[in-house]
């Protein structure tokens, strides 16, 4: 019986250290926690985005307010302008996800042409503990040379943690939805392309492009499929976020081929 338990002991050990080294290497290349936050923040985002949408493509085609009663949404219309504000108050729950803070867009009311510029300021938005300031700009095509209906937002927002990090992000982020029928939200898929560059307060820099568009399928909150490159000085590989499965992992692929495994929250 010794022998047995010294025996599970032993390989419980060398999994721990087996891992605790996985990690070890990972930020050898990269902060790990920085790399997961960056992640985590676009999940987040683009669970941002999709919620703004829908709000907008409601608003505008007079349906029922789909959102719960703790969002208190107020519409101002003028001539040449329209503004949808959205307050989450000190916290309301949208799906699995506790929201506090106010998102306003402001656009145009003649929403019937081709191109319309969108305005999307976020103050003090927090989400997953962690808050966002800033604006996003938003062209939205009708129709694109796919046909598809595609957004071409382009961002300049600071993010702040609970644990005391931070972050400014700039750049753009084209999302096409390539299928899904009008109005039904949860049908809808979008494909994601664009490039950005993550700088966070300790001033470490992280630049990313999409390289195999990322797909976001409106029934799930992860991405699940596509790859990005990701570059700080001196280092870079790609992430990957599968085939097509919705699940909380993507996998990391450093230049000099190492993988390592990232589980998000």
């Amino acid at each position: 019986m010794k022998n047995l338990y010294f025996s599970f002991f032993a390989i419980v050990l060398l999994f721990n250290l087996s891992c605790d080294n996985k990690s070890s290497e990972f930020d050898n290349l990269m902060d790990e926690e920085e790399v997961k936050n960056s992640i985590e923040l676009d999940t987040d985002l683009d669970f941002l985005e999709t919620l703004s949408l829908n709000e907008f493509e409601r608003e505008n085609s007079r349906n029922p307010q789909s959102l719960p009663d703790c969002v208190a949404i107020t519409v101002i219309i003028q001539q040449g302008f329209k503004e949808i504000t959205l307050d989450f108050g000190e916290g309301c729950q949208i799906g699995n996800k506790n929201i506090s803070g106010i998102m306003t867009l402001t656009y145009d009311p003649n929403i019937d042409e081709q191109e319309l510029l969108i305005t999307k300021e976020y103050t003090d938005l927090t989400i997953n503990q962690k808050t966002i300031n800033g604006v996003k700009t938003k062209l939205r095509e009708l129709s694109n040379q796919n046909g598809n209906p595609q957004f071409t937002i382009n961002a300049n927002i600071n993010i702040n943690w609970e644990s005391g990090a931070s972050l400014n992000r700039e750049g753009t982020r084209i999302r096409e939805r390539v299928s899904g029928e009008q109005g039904v939200w949860s049908t809808y898929v979008y494909h994601l392309t664009g490039n950005w560059t993550n700088t966070f307060g300790n001033g470490n820099t992280y630049s990313w492009e999409i390289i195999d568009p990322v797909v976001k399928e409106s029934i799930c909150y992860f991405f699940v499929s596509g790859s990005l490159t990701i570059e700080k000085p001196n280092v870079s590989g790609v992430l990957d976020y599968g085939n097509g499965g919705c699940d909380n992992t993507a996998i990391f692929t450093s230049s000099d081929g190492n993988e390592f495994v990232i589980t998000l929250d």
